[in-house]
């Protein structure tokens, strides 16, 4: 019976020896109570170096009573499960030493049983918030911050970083602090294994990190978004980067330059007493900023904003051009933004600057001059359809991330976040 509880425990120390297994009631909740001894032969003294008998055969190394210890395991059958320990006790006559014995499967003046140390790391590598972690290995809150904020040892040092060829930029929302709400991310373009993070993103801060790495000049490439401050680190602390902008920021842009055209022609109908039109053009946007090669011409069908009988069997493309029918200067706009979206998906640079240079003075001032503002990012652009790097490695972390924050409800602590994002990347290993 002795032998097969510890092999329930996953337990090998021959030292230990189960007396028996009880049941007891704490704070009205009932768990298992495993009743143990620890007593292994006398071994020499640490302090003094005495062995257990002198040279006239005296023992010098007695045994001085037990210490009672408990000691918390993980659950067993949905109950939570500990042991109660008695550890020998010696002394020394020599130099009047006393120790305690110790076992390995808990850490010295702990107690938490190594076993549930270690699933409570696991289930910190999961988007989790703390407390539910606390909740399902049945310890306090406390005990696992505690176990959390002992990981900081196995953070990256401060020794000077090596930059990966192509480097990845970007910021999240982090925590409201008396210096930034929002931290620095970065990362390998290539293998998108996370670099490191920062409490700030401004600018002083950035220059003074990157200056401190190994290998500047040997970054290529410098991904980010249209944020105008990281476009100084090619100037101050990447000299040999080609600025990369990620892709799906100027699609982003182009399709909220479009979007904000569409809510004021929407508007504008209103106004002007075309409240059918302008509700035509509300619930059919996706098919507005739909690829024009995937819009079908073919099949013919009632659609929810033209049913028949009232209106006749339509194609997509019928139904679209009919919607583009409400406003004259939207239809030269839908033109001119698919004509951008075509040459960006082809990744024809020369086409689609030629475009952005020569929009048509009768196209819309606002949503002209939003086209036109990526012209202030034209070489971002260009190498953006030349290279094939882009933000999306990093924008999924970001997206792990904030799911993190919002399982936790947040992070009080800049460092503790840091340790969860590390964890969640895999790049902590405890052994």
């Amino acid at each position: 019976m002795n032998d097969s509880i510890k092999k329930l425990l996953r337990i090998t120390d021959k030292n230990l020896e189960i007396v028996d297994v009880s049941y007891e009631t704490v704070n009205k909740k009932q768990r298992l109570v495993i009743n143990a001894t620890l007593s292994p032969c006398p071994q020499a003294c640490k302090s003094c170096g005495s062995t257990v008998k002198d040279s006239d055969g005296k023992t010098v190394i007695v045994r001085n009573g037990k210490k009672k210890t408990t000691i918390r395991f993980d659950e067993y059958n949905h109950m939570p499960m500990v042991m109660k320990l008695k550890k020998q006790r010696y002394k020394c006559k020599n130099c009047e030493t006393y120790w305690t014995a110790q076992s390995y499967f808990v850490l010295p003046k702990h107690s938490i049983a190594n076993h549930l140390r270690y699933k409570i790391i696991s289930l910190l590598t999961d988007k989790v918030s703390l407390s539910f972690i606390a909740k399902l290995c049945t310890v306090s809150l406390t005990t696992v911050i505690r176990i959390l904020k002992e990981l900081k040892s196995y953070l990256p040092g401060n020794t000077k970083k090596v930059l990966p060829k192509v480097l990845m930029v970007d910021e999240f929302r982090s925590h409201s602090s008396l210096e930034d709400k929002m931290s620095f991310i970065c990362a390998d373009g290539e293998s998108g294994e996370l670099i490191d993070i920062l409490p700030t993103r401004k600018l002083s801060r950035l220059t003074a990190y990157f200056q401190s790495c190994s290998n500047n000049d040997q970054v290529k490439y410098l991904v980010t978004d249209m944020n105008a401050a990281y476009f100084q680190l090619t100037k101050t602390v990447f000299p040999n980067a080609n600025l990369i902008i990620d892709r799906f920021h100027i699609v982003k842009h182009m399709n909220q330059a479009f979007q904000d055209l569409r809510v004021r022609t929407m508007k504008s109908l209103q106004i002007k007493g075309f409240k059918k039109e302008s509700q035509k053009l509300k619930v059919n946007w996706r098919f507005l900023t739909k690829n024009r090669q995937n819009i079908n011409h073919s099949e013919y069908k009632s659609w929810r904003s033209f049913r028949s009988p009232k209106y006749p069997l339509l194609t997509e493309a019928m139904m679209i051009d009919r919607l583009l029918t409400c406003s004259p200067s939207f239809r030269e706009a839908y033109e001119a933004f698919h004509d951008l979206a075509d040459a960006f998906r082809d990744k024809d640079h020369i086409v689609f600057f030629d475009l952005l240079k020569h929009l048509p003075e009768s196209l819309n001032e606002e949503f002209r001059k939003k086209l036109q503002n990526l012209l202030k990012y034209e070489e971002g652009i260009r190498n953006a359809m030349i290279y094939p790097y882009s933000n999306g490695k990093i924008e999924a972390k970001n997206t792990h991330i904030k799911t993190l924050k919002r399982v936790s409800y947040g992070f009080k602590s800049f460092e503790n976040m840091k340790i969860r994002i590390y964890m969640i990347n895999h790049l902590i290993e405890v052994k």
